[in-house]
């Protein structure tokens, strides 16, 4: 994710540069346009072959320079967009890894005999559960396979989800509807049921959605009041000489923000009920794999560096591992809490007096004189009453 950021960021960079480029330019060559213009306009009232004064001499000669500038100019503002450009291009190479062949599985564990019938499934599944069928028929037919169900419970959500996500709501409330009573303490039915009322005070106009809203919202009054208020205000914005909604209600009289929303809430409740996962193996395999292969490539970068080398002949470990809540707070080798670094046989770990323990470097470089005050508690003592801690 921090990878799409720096990469997003570069990118908003050049199509910012981009666009205030193209604007200058434009106006750029307008006004050259125009100078040009002028200038035909005052030769055009001299007759024909007469020749041109001094001052009309002198004017064309400053237009002239002027377009060998604005084209010098122009020139040098597109150098310097496409350095901008290139960077972009680097900051794609630099966050991003092309080659994950080294930690990746290789491509022949998924075609051999066992495996390859098994990832044709999962491809065939993922495309029937996207509600992709004739893609799904012509994959199966075309690689002959076998025991993938084509009539998909979750191609229908899928379907219904993307209705909503387009502001219909209708093929949703269908569904809901016929699971009311399992969805009695579910917030999908009066978030759907709210989508309806703004589409039909856009649609057909206030009046149609307070009267759907005097049969539809009684029910939910009592677990959604606050939102159901802000719902009922927003209708008065959808009026055709209402002004710009305040930034509160901006949401609610955004179909498509609304309807991705409901879409997302949608799938997640219907699994739910359901007991689908909201990912096919197709997808789910995906998703850990984007996310797992760069930590691997990270170790396995790790793994190859000369100072972790270095380290495994230590006894030490090459890298930071948390161990998590049960992992309890053991460390292959003393960190001082002041210098964060670790001990070694020339810096060891040594105990004060009140019990807490710092590095040998810390503890000389705290010591005022024959005073030591502990850093983390108020306790005064000598340096030499600190005593050496040894690991076992």
């Amino acid at each position: 994710m921090d990878s799409c950021v720096g990469v997003e960021q570069d990118l908003d960079k050049a199509i910012m540069k981009f666009n205030n480029l193209n604007d200058h330019t434009s106006r750029a060559i307008q006004d050259l346009i125009d100078q040009v213009e002028d200038l035909r306009k005052e030769l055009s009232k001299q007759p024909a072959n007469t020749p041109l004064s001094p001052e009309q001499a002198m004017a064309v000669t400053d237009v002239a320079g002027s377009v060998r500038q604005g084209v010098f100019q122009m020139s040098t503002e597109h150098r310097e967009l496409h350095a901008t450009v290139s960077r972009v291009g680097k900051s794609i190479d630099r966050h991003f890894i092309a080659d994950y062949a080294s930690v990746a599985p290789k491509a022949e564990t998924f075609c051999n005999d066992t495996n390859r019938p098994i990832m044709e499934q999962a491809i065939a599944q993922h495309l029937y559960r996207q509600g992709l069928e004739d893609v799904g028929d012509s994959f199966v037919s075309e690689a002959k396979i076998t025991g993938v169900e084509r009539t998909c419970t979750f191609a229908l959500l899928q379907r219904c989800a993307a209705a909503l996500a387009e502001g219909e709501p209708a093929a949703a409330l269908h569904w809901a509807e016929r699971r009311a009573h399992e969805l009695h303490n579910s917030p999908l039915p009066f978030t759907l049921h709210r989508m309806q009322a703004l589409k039909l005070a856009r649609s057909q106009g206030v009046v149609a959605a307070i009267e759907y809203a005097r049969r539809q919202f009684p029910s939910h009054a009592a677990r959604h009041e606050r939102a159901l208020q802000a719902a009922v205000c927003a209708l008065a914005w959808c009026t055709p000489a209402a002004g710009p909604a305040p930034p509160h209600y901006q949401h609610l009289l955004d179909p498509k923000a609304l309807g991705a929303e409901a879409a997302e809430l949608f799938i997640k409740e219907a699994c739910a009920l359901l007991r689908l996962a909201p990912l096919s193996p197709l997808a789910g395999a995906v998703l850990a794999g984007c996310r797992v292969l760069p930590a691997l490539h990270d170790i396995r970068a790790k793994m190859t560096h000369p100072h972790v080398i270095a380290a495994w002949s230590d006894d030490e470990l090459p890298f930071e591992v948390d161990l998590g809540e049960d992992g309890g707070g053991y460390h292959s080798v003393f960190a001082c809490p002041i210098l964060r670094q670790q001990a070694s046989e020339q810096n060891p770990p040594m105990r004060l007096l009140c019990g807490h323990v710092i590095s040998r470097d810390a503890l000389n470089k705290l010591a005022m004189g024959a005073k030591l005050k502990c850093p983390y508690c108020p306790m005064e003592q000598s340096p030499t009453e600190a005593r050496q801690i040894y690991f076992s």
